[in-house]
């Protein structure tokens, strides 16, 4: 597949002109080529045909990201706990192209600072992060509130870029890797939001997870912060 990316170098700092549209990036790791595939991509197969019972007691098969999309509302389980991880991460990209479905160009950013890279991942809000607590999630909120970067907040996290659109990450207590998706206006508010990905597993333990982040910025002299987050751990506690 050929993969045109409609990406343009952005000012370190300032946003795009009033009548500026921000081009739309697109990296390899969503799959598509432009947003009109978005839709189509989610009727596509999943790395495996998987069989769920939902709270009625019926078994489903989630074939296509359609399927895990329908599903994952409902109450229901796996046949084999342990396949807890391998169900979020296969179904990350699904929440990509769900969020994507709906993108357009942006026509404003203040993330032109951004790029995989030690400085630019460090400035992320602290919330993509692996919290393993309720008093972790506290902490990473009262952070980004008092707009502490994810380096701030966690000095132990160390960065290795792996080409532009991903990097490995590690920090005390567990490793993972920072994928963009893309680079859009996501949420429909004019402004051009990262749609990232972060899989976590915890070091010496069982523990992981796969989420994605839609982490915007609302004007030059304020901070990056996530408005939207999909995914979850590799347990769940349903009402």
């Amino acid at each position: 597949m050929t993969f045109t990316i409609l990406f343009t170098l952005l000012a370190a700092v300032g946003p795009a002109s009033a009548n500026d549209v921000v081009p739309v990036y697109l990296s390899k790791a969503a799959g598509i080529s432009s947003l009109s595939e978005a839709t189509s991509a989610l009727a596509r197969a999943l790395p495996d045909t998987w069989e769920v019972k939902v709270n009625d007691g019926k078994k489903r098969q989630v074939k296509t990201c359609r399927d895990f999309l329908d599903v994952i509302h409902l109450r229901f389980e796996l046949d084999n706990p342990v396949d807890w991880p391998v169900w979020w991460q296969q179904g990350a990209l699904c929440f990509a192209l769900s969020a994507l479905e709906k993108a357009k160009p942006a026509s404003r950013s203040y993330l032109g600072w951004f790029r995989i890279s030690k400085q630019g991942i460090g400035k992320l809000p602290p919330g993509l992060a692996m919290l393993d607590s309720p008093d972790d999630e506290d902490e990473a909120a009262a952070a980004a509130k008092a707009c502490r970067g994810w380096r701030q907040f966690d000095p132990s996290l160390s960065v290795r870029a792996k080409g532009s659109d991903e990097a490995s990450l590690r920090s005390d207590g567990w490793t993972g890797r920072l994928v963009l998706y893309a680079r859009a206006d996501i949420d429909g508010d004019g402004l051009e939001d990262l749609l990232l990905r972060r899989d976590a597993h915890a070091t010496g333990g069982s523990a992981a997870e796969s989420q994605v982040f839609v982490v915007t910025q609302l004007s030059a002299s304020g901070c990056a912060k996530v408005v939207r987050s999909m995914g979850a751990p590799d347990t769940r506690d349903l009402p």
